[in-house]
């Protein structure tokens, strides 16, 4: 299974509700879940604050919150980030 995918959201309409519904589902179809990646939901947590404390550069650019997910040779790689810099980061063997 080879796929990859990033979601860039604005930091004033994502919640961390909807991220953890978003990665959930991606785990069930990899055949995980997320007791495979405890640390996520607190960075998807960290990653939604960052954008609506005004961590962000210039008051022109846009704060996101950005999850990435790429699956290749037998793993599935997930990418949490915020404002563009990396928050969290896994590894994980998927069948």
């Amino acid at each position: 299974m080879n796929f990859y995918f990033k979601l860039e959201f604005s930091s004033q309409g994502v919640s961390a509700e909807l991220l953890n519904e978003l990665v959930s589902q991606v785990l069930r179809h990899v055949g995980s879940s997320l007791d495979a990646v405890p640390d996520v939901m607190p960075a998807l947590h960290k990653a939604v604050a960052s954008g609506t404390t005004g961590i962000a550069g210039p008051a022109d650019q846009s704060r996101r919150c950005d999850v990435q997910f790429r699956a290749h040779g037998g793993h599935l790689d997930i990418l949490v980030s915020s404002n563009g810099g990396r928050l969290w980061q896994t590894s994980l063997p998927i069948a």
